[in-house]
């Protein structure tokens, strides 16, 4: 029973990787396959067929790959180009809009995201959470919620753009605070 879960497996991300090539049915398929295979084998033998399973998946998916880049044509060679040279900012407005997207990227989206984490504690608090585990949950929010805001800001168009995402997370954290 645990080999044939295992060999389903295997045919489960060849199913994958035909959906792939287009054919969206096989991919769904091979995924419901795949999950099938990996229920069977934890019922049968619990976290070990697990992760058996999950390595037969990878390594399947592995020698699938390597297929794939060993019948593919090979690259043709473009000849090295100059690395581009890097301009300083010497007018005065552009050197100011690289400030400004700098203070709206680091410092701004930092403050604003300590508060929307110092609301979640807040109201995490309020909930009934122990005083440790709010601490955690603040301590572990931050720097989560940061990157994700300095991300979502560093992929708008202009330094005007990027004030909406840390104002978002700021009137969030208030609505925390008020809530708490």
């Amino acid at each position: 029973m645990i080999a044939a879960a295992l060999l389903a497996i295997a045919a489960a991300m060849l199913l994958v990787r035909l959906g792939w090539a287009g054919r969206r049915g096989a991919a769904a398929a091979g995924w419901v396959l795949a999950g099938g295979a990996l229920l069977v084998l934890a019922a049968g033998v619990g976290a070990w067929g697990v992760a058996t399973g999950t390595v037969t998946g990878m390594a399947a998916t592995l020698a699938l790959v390597l297929h794939a880049g060993w019948r593919s044509p090979a690259r043709v060679r473009r000849p090295a180009r100059e690395a581009p040279s890097l301009a300083l900012p010497h007018a005065p407005a552009e050197l100011a809009r690289r400030a400004a997207v700098f203070v709206l990227v680091v410092p701004a989206a930092f403050v604003a995201t300590q508060w929307l984490a110092f609301g979640a504690q807040a109201l995490a608090r309020r909930a009934g959470t122990g005083a440790a585990d709010a601490t955690v949950l603040s301590l572990f929010l931050q720097p989560l919620l940061w990157a994700l805001l300095m991300a979502w800001q560093m992929t708008r168009a202009g330094p005007a753009r990027m004030i909406a995402p840390p104002v978002g997370a700021t009137v969030l954290g208030t609505l925390f605070w008020t809530l708490s």
